[in-house]
């Protein structure tokens, strides 16, 4: 959790966060699933926090470069239309710690937040 916090917090502070509904959407899942004892309020409130970075929703373009990117990189399907959305919307680097870190998708590297420290990163932001 420290790792996670630490990251936001660069983040934040470097004004260079960037997500999307589904990213709100899997993270409320994930949170409902993993802490059942939170107020639902509680749960939407922090997702709601979450869209301060974006909510840049999913088009059919996003699916049809997800697929390429399926195709190409062999990722679960999820992941792809994630990463498809990064680089719609510009992104350099993509945190994931279910990824190959370091690997490189059309300009878009992917970075693993538990091996890397923010400032490595954003150094280069």
């Amino acid at each position: 959790m420290k790792t996670s916090k630490a990251w936001l917090t660069a983040l934040g502070n470097a004004q260079a966060g960037v997500t999307n509904l589904q990213v709100m959407n899997e993270f409320t899942h994930v949170v409902f699933r993993r802490m059942p004892h939170l107020d639902e309020e509680a749960v939407y409130a922090m997702a709601d926090g979450i869209s301060g970075w974006g909510s840049a929703g999913i088009s059919l373009e996003t699916i049809a470069s997800a697929s390429k990117i399926r195709r190409s990189n062999h990722y679960p399907w999820w992941d792809c239309l994630l990463l498809a959305s990064a680089l719609e919307l510009g992104c350099k680097f993509f945190l994931s710690e279910d990824m190959h870190d370091g690997h490189d998708i059309d300009g878009l590297t992917i970075i693993n937040p538990f091996m890397r420290a923010p400032s490595e990163i954003l150094a280069r932001y």
